[in-house]
Order: structure tokens, then sequence, then C-alpha cells
């Protein structure tokens, strides 16, 4: 049995940061066709190219007048002649020649033969109802800014000062890697006895995409420290990250850590909450390479926790977590086994001897359902159950509770800071 005596066990925070300060990324910055642009993040200003609008134009369904007309009131306009003393504008386009106001459609009755018009309001000032020259953005104008995520409204603004790409930054390229002897793919003919299939690529290529990142999946390899190794430097010689599944534990045929050890630099072994203990961090050829535990929702933590602030690092974006303040409905129920030392207790042998442990600091995830109450304020409730269990995969942010007896525990009433999902 290898030892396991001298892992490296530090805090989410200091994970992330050993992480990012051995990041030196290169970020790629491509031309980008804004329909095809969604979810990008901008790598440069963009500026508009032209001036809009460009004349006097009519910002509502009206008719168009001359102010001059009106600044006595409403005049007699029975001689009125379409074309001449009036005329039909619409909205977004030019303002006929020769007319500087508009009066909306419904303050207006118009002839069967829409020659003539009875007007039923004044306008309350020349050019009232239009939009000057140059109102919506002048040529040279900022329409979204480096570090932008181009969503529809923000790629509609820029489209309109006739920008049809722009420059973004090119998605990072996330390697994954699954290793174990026991898994199969998903969809094989049959599962043999004793083996899992394979799923935490789903959960991994998800939020690579929705994080904005290229998914570069490599096939199952098994718990060959050889086969680990080349696995690992064929992956940092294409992706920008990679994630290596599981074999940060103690099993006996747990070798990832080691075989990064050997290969790179260990930032950490493990890290000090759960779900996700077996989580680790190292670098290799230059390349961050993120560790994250088996079971599918301890990966789903871990792949927030420390793939998500790389991938945003890499875009421009801040690789700090949302985190709002939140009041508490109620205290958290009691922890399970880690939590803490208890005094003269007997665990048994399945029971994982608790990690808060002569003050050692180790932290429980829990769940959360935030909520506005009618009086506008957030509330926070805890959600029971084990993360990844069926009832909390409803909730929507989620709490780093300390655990240990000596630990502070948060009472109802009590404000947090939540992390939102």
């Amino acid at each position: 049995m290898r030892d396991h005596s001298n892992h490296i066990q530090i805090s989410r925070e200091e994970t992330v940061a050993g992480l990012l300060e051995a990041c030196h990324f290169t970020p790629r910055i491509e031309m980008v066709r804004l329909d095809q642009a969604f979810g990008r993040v901008l790598a440069k200003d963009v500026t508009a190219r032209c001036t809009m609008p460009n004349v006097l134009t009519c910002r509502m369904d009206s008719i168009a007048v001359r102010w001059a007309d009106f600044e006595n009131g409403i005049p007699d306009t029975s001689s009125w002649v379409r074309g001449r003393n009036w005329q039909f504008a619409n909205t977004g386009t030019a303002m006929p020649e020769g007319f500087d106001t508009a009066i909306v459609i419904e303050h207006v009755s118009v002839s069967a033969d829409e020659q003539h018009v009875k007007v039923h309001a004044a306008p309350s000032a020349q050019f009232a109802g239009t939009s000057a020259v140059g109102s919506k953005m002048k040529r040279g104008d900022i329409l979204a800014q480096a570090g932008d995520t181009i969503t529809p409204d923000v790629a509609a603004r820029i489209a309109s000062g006739n920008i049809a790409s722009v420059a973004a930054y090119a998605k990072p390229r996330i390697a994954f890697i699954p290793t174990g002897n026991e898994l199969v793919p998903a969809g094989s003919a049959e599962v043999p006895l004793g083996k899992n299939v394979e799923s935490n690529s789903l959960v991994v290529r998800g939020k690579v995409e929705a994080w904005g990142g290229e998914f570069m999946p490599f096939d199952i390899v098994p718990d060959n420290p050889q086969l680990i190794i080349e696995a690992v430097k064929s992956a940092c010689a294409c992706a920008d990250i990679v994630v290596l599944n599981a074999g940060s534990s103690k099993g006996s045929e747990d070798w990832s850590v080691e075989q990064l050890e050997e290969i790179g630099t260990i930032i950490c072994h493990q890290t000090n909450h759960g779900p996700g203990h077996h989580s680790s961090a190292a670098v290799v050829d230059g390349t961050p390479v993120v560790g994250i535990s088996g079971p599918p929702f301890g990966a789903s933590f871990t792949l927030g926790f420390y793939l998500l602030p790389l991938m945003n690092l890499f875009l421009g974006q801040s690789p700090e977590p949302r985190k709002i303040p939140v009041r508490l409905t109620k205290a958290f129920p009691a922890a399970g086994p880690m939590s803490g030392y208890s005094a003269g207790k007997v665990y048994a042998g399945e029971e994982r001897p608790p990690e808060a442990v002569d003050g050692t600091q180790f932290f429980s995830v829990r769940m959360l359902d935030v909520n506005l109450t009618d009086e506008g304020a957030l509330e926070a409730t805890p959600v029971p159950g084990r993360p990844g269990s069926a009832a909390t995969l409803s909730a929507n942010a989620l709490f780093m509770l300390e655990s240990g007896l000596n630990a502070p525990k948060p009472e109802a009433g009590d404000i947090i800071w939540a992390e939102l999902r």
C-alpha cells in the first residue's frame, strides 16, 4: 500500500490561487461573425462605424408636421393637404423633407381618402416625436467593451453600428481524461459485472461548452501509471487546461497524483471540503491539470470550483465566484461523520474518520434555495440531503459550512454569503 501520509491538503481558495498563479495563458484572439458569436467574450472594444440615425427620424407611427404651425396651439386643419401641410411618418423612418415634428397617429383623425386630417393634440415642442441625428450612436462611440459576453441584445447593438464581425477570445481548449479500470463507455452492448458506466464526460462537456470552452474528450484510460502519464502528456500538448477524472483518493489503484508528481508540479493532492474532497491540482509542461473526484456530483462541484476560474482567466474575466448576501431562514441540519471529532466516539469500520480534527478546517458543501421575499429581501433555505441527491438537484445556490465542534454555526436570521450555481 502506498504511503499517503504526505498528501498536501489545502483550502479551495489556496488551490485556486495556486492554479491561477501557475497559469501563463496567452489568449488567442480571432474574428468571429456576429451571428455566430453568441456567448463569446469580446477581446477588444467595439466602436460604431456609422452615425445613427443619420437623418431626423420619426420615433412613432405618426403624422409629420411643422412646429411653426403649432406655436400658438392647434391650427384649423380643414384646408390642409397631404404632402404640403402634413405627411404620414412611421416608426424608425426618416422624417419627410420639410417637416420637423411628429404627432402620434392616435391623436389624429384621418379622412377615408387619407388626404385630410384633424389634429386632437398639439406637440409640446419643435422636434417632438423625433430622434435627432446621432442620438442613438455616433461614429466612434463604444458599443461594447472588451470582456463583455455577447448576448442577443449586445449583438443587436453592435450590428446597428454597421458591424458584422468582432474580435473575440478563442475558446479555451479543455481536454478531459477519464480514468479507471471499472469504467465502460455509455451505450456499451452490455455493462459487465463490477463495471460502471462513464458519465462524467457529459458533466464536463456541458459545463465547458456553457462556460465558453471547446471540449476535447479522451478515451477512458485504465489504472495504469504509464498509460496515465502518456494521456496527460498528450493532453497537455494540445489543450489549454486538462481535467483528469479520479485517482486522487487513497485506493490501491489510484495512481493519478503519483504520476502528476513524476511529470509535473503538484499544488495539492486533496482539498478541505466535501463533496469533492479528493480533488487535486497540478501543472504539467506549463498546463494546469485539474483533478476532479469520481462521483458525478462531486465532479460537478469541483469543476465549478477549479475549472471555471481558469476558464474565466483565459477569457479575460474575473475568476472570483459569484456570491450574494442572503438571510438564512433556519439553521443548517447536522452534518455527517466527516464534520468533526467527537471525543470518545467509536467509529464503525465503514465510516470515514472526521477531517476536522486538531484545529484542521474542513467545510461541508450545503445546498440552498434562494428566493426573493415579498418585501424584496433575499432569503436562503437549507435543502436537506447530501449534495447530488434528488432532493438537492433543484437548489440554486450553495454555502461552504465549516465543520468541527467549535466551528461557527449560522442561525436563522443570520446573513450569509451564498454562492450562485
